[in-house]
């Protein structure tokens, strides 16, 4: 997480338990999930030396992305289905990040962040989606199946408070493919997701003080619960520019 990025979180710790976003609001077509394996596959491995994973798979029994805001925040709101449609209430979420690096700590009117973990999604490939839905989808115009939204991420920021429960999890990228983005024109575009991951039982002392997945040998795996949202950001949306434009804002409110 980038300097002018932590004064907009930190800000907010004094009255939140978390930051608030650090990503352009996401402008629509806007779809609401709660991730977790629930074929029990361990979300969240540090692996030692090499970055630390987080993966959600499908999985017949994961029912997970909710309900689909083509004009987020605005109504209509419609439910996602799995790929099997009616009555099997609930898409399917895959996720696939890595955690390489952090810029903890930081010291703000609210507290001294002192997890921040930095990655991209785990798919290295140019056009990869590291994150993708599945599901059906029916509207007053029309119907959506199968892959339903899939994002290349190319920067993941994990970010709070060390040895905690939650931490807010955020990633942006490019839109590759599905049938929302190709029926509607958004494949090229920035996409996103945001919100917090829950560790279940971690282990004592989880995360320490500006954890570094690439210095500390731990062999750790926990399970993990992601409940957040993915869909459209407004352009510009590249991190670069969004530093630029904070930064800014910071300068003239000084």
């Amino acid at each position: 997480m980038k300097p002018a990025l932590l004064i907009i979180a930190v800000l907010t710790f004094a009255t939140a338990t978390l930051a608030a976003p650090i990503i352009p609001a996401i402008s629509g077509h806007d779809l609401n999930f709660g991730a977790y394996n629930a074929d029990g596959t361990v979300e969240y491995a540090t692996n030692g030396l090499a970055p630390d994973t987080l993966t959600y798979t499908t999985s017949t029994m994961d029912h997970e992305v909710t309900a689909y805001w083509p004009a987020w925040p605005s109504q209509p709101v419609y439910p996602v289905w799995s790929i099997a449609g009616m009555p099997n209430f609930g898409g399917d979420l895959i996720l696939s990040v890595m955690f390489n690096g952090q810029d903890a700590p930081y010291q703000g009117p609210g507290g001294t962040l002192d997890v921040s973990l930095t990655g991209t999604g785990a798919n290295t490939a140019p056009g990869v989606a590291d994150l993708e839905v599945y599901g059906s989808i029916v509207t007053a115009t029309g119907t959506y199946n199968g892959l339903l939204w899939a994002i290349d991420l190319e920067d993941v920021s994990l970010y709070g408070y060390s040895d905690s429960d939650a931490y807010v999890l955020e990633g942006i990228g490019t839109i590759v493919g599905g049938s929302i983005a190709e029926l509607e024109g958004l494949v090229g575009h920035s996409g996103a997701m945001r919100g917090d991951l829950d560790f279940i039982d971690r282990p004592q002392g989880w995360l320490m003080p500006q954890y570094d997945p690439m210095l500390e040998p731990i062999e750790e795996s926990v399970r993990a619960a992601y409940s957040g949202e993915t869909g459209l950001v407004p352009e510009p949306a590249s991190i670069s520019l969004l530093l630029v434009g904070l930064a800014g804002m910071l300068r003239r409110r000084a």
